[in-house]
């Protein structure tokens, strides 16, 4: 059951004074945007997916990423790998006759006593929300000050991984900042995004013949041909038996990449629990949205490599990209990318977002850093959040915390 809405026709607090804290299941109004919170339990989002397609329809097309599905899946299959409590809260922002102008998803996360409610979400591409752009101003308004009356003594709010590269998101940050100066931001790496890409089959190729890395790897794959057999297969729209065989093959090929050596790294398919989650999500929306492209290598029968992506309008993301490390002489991620350029060519894509990483591997494929990939605190109102961001602008401090984060 939904909780009962509470009108809160209340300004915001002066700056720099403790914010009062609100319940959960409120309605905060400031015409003629009103925000309705609903409460999920157990994993699991409000059924209002109906509701949400309607309102991604008129969104802007970096925020077509942000689904029902692209938050029920992370919820239900990942979150509580990573020790979040599998609570979740969905802010509506409503206009005039009750209209759905932006939507933002939080999960719950308990951390050494505090209690941080966060973007929902897989971490990549960075987290964002739905906020239709002719109402950003007022959504991004109203979302800030419902986020705000929301915390309670012990509750931090927390963004991230978050850029500002897009208006609302920035104007988000703007808005919490202002309304609060309990913030504190903790700079992680840059974002590398390959811009001015072929529009067409004819400047693809020329692209490649003036490219000395890119006309090589055509001759590695003829290579690869000469040596075995070789074949790479191009997934878009998998479903059943096609897709779970087609998320195992990458499940296979990260255990023989270097993630498997690296205490640190994330795999993103070898878990049980990321197999559910990227099938979930595939089925449910990425191939309906026909937003799914994936490459995989095979070379005598088994996967060598693949490259996962995901496409809103004309932006690419770039989620995962590896090679088994025993055919590393293929230059199997320089194959696999000109494959992806020549179907970006095909579908008017103008940017490849290739997540964050290593500028002086990634800038011979394009990429150049872009907006600061973050992470943005606030933290809990009275006295104590008050003193946490005075003591998180020291140095020292900072550094600790960001390690942490």
């Amino acid at each position: 059951m939904n909780p009962p809405a509470v009108d809160s026709h209340h300004p915001s607090a002066p700056s720099g004074l403790p914010d009062a804290p609100h319940p959960a299941g409120t309605v905060t109004h400031d015409t003629p945007i009103s925000v309705e919170i609903l409460e999920g339990r157990n994993g699991t989002l409000p059924d209002i997916e109906h509701e949400w397609v309607e309102c991604l329809r008129n969104a802007p097309e970096h925020q077509q990423l942000f689904g029902y599905h692209w938050y029920s899946a992370w919820l239900q299959h990942l979150a509580r790998e990573d020790e979040w409590s599998g609570e979740a809260r969905l802010l509506l922002a409503r206009g005039s006759g009750k209209r759905l102008l932006g939507i933002l998803a939080l999960a719950k996360r308990c951390f050494r006593g505090a209690v941080f409610w966060g973007l929902a979400g897989y971490y990549q591409p960075h987290r964002g929300y739905v906020c239709l752009a002719e109402h950003r101003a007022a959504v991004c308004a109203a979302f800030a000050r419902a986020l705000l009356k929301m915390q309670g003594l012990r509750e931090c709010l927390r963004l991230g991984p978050y850029d500002t590269a897009f208006p609302e998101r920035r104007l988000l940050v703007e808005e919490l900042a202002r309304r609060s100066r309990r913030m504190s931001a903790f700079n992680l790496e840059p974002t590398i995004v390959a811009r001015d890409l072929p529009q067409s089959l004819e400047a693809y190729d020329e692209m490649v013949r003036n490219h000395s890395s890119m006309w090589r790897a055509r001759s590695y794959q003829r290579r690869m041909e000469r040596d075995g057999d070789a074949e790479i297969r191009h997934y878009q729209r998998p479903l059943g038996e096609e897709l779970r065989g087609m998320l195992a093959d990458c499940a296979a090929v990260e255990r023989k990449s270097w993630l498997a050596s690296d205490a640190e790294a994330r795999p993103r398919f070898v878990s049980p629990a990321s197999q559910r989650y990227w099938e979930h999500v595939c089925t449910k929306q990425f191939v309906p949205q026909n937003q799914l492209n994936v490459w995989v290598a095979h070379f005598n029968g088994a996967p060598v490599a693949f490259r996962f992506t995901v496409t809103t309008g004309s932006i690419r993301y770039a989620i995962a990209n590896q090679f088994d490390q025993r055919f590393e002489r293929y230059r199997l991620g320089w194959i696999l990318y000109l494959h992806d350029l020549a179907d970006c060519a095909t579908r008017g894509v103008r940017s490849i977002d290739m997540g964050t990483g290593k500028l002086s591997y990634k800038a011979h494929r394009g990429g150049r850093e872009a907006a600061m990939n973050q992470v943005f605190v606030v933290w809990p109102p009275g006295p104590v959040g008050h003193l946490a961001a005075a003591l998180a602008a020291f140095a020292p401090i900072h550094r600790r915390i960001r390690r942490r984060i």
